[in-house]
């Protein structure tokens, strides 16, 4: 699961708060970020409508690509790739990526 520091400090404006919450919107969409970061995305799209409507966006053309290319698999080489450099995190630590 990906973490973001997705956090919302008080004395930022909320346009940073948009800004915060629409970089994490696509992992949030795909079920990625920790329960925490994920709650803090749902209260800041329910408290402002020009983001609920860039969600809404985001959603509509994700089930439209979803229903004209039905599901997908990453090719082999590129899942294998993936799954080392996730073995490389997990062993030496997210810093050292």
């Amino acid at each position: 699961m990906i973490e973001f520091p997705i956090e919302f400090p008080d004395d930022l404006a909320a346009e940073n708060e948009c800004d915060l919450a629409m970089r994490g919107v696509h992992a949030f969409l795909h079920g990625e970020l920790p329960e925490s970061s994920a709650d803090e995305i749902r209260r800041h799209l329910l408290a402002c409508e020009k983001c609920m409507d860039n969600f809404d966006v985001e959603t509509f053309i994700g089930a439209l690509l979803r229903r004209c290319y039905g599901p997908t698999q990453a090719p082999e080489p590129l899942r294998m790739r993936i799954t080392r450099l996730s073995i490389t995190t997990h062993e030496t630590g997210p810093e050292s990526v």
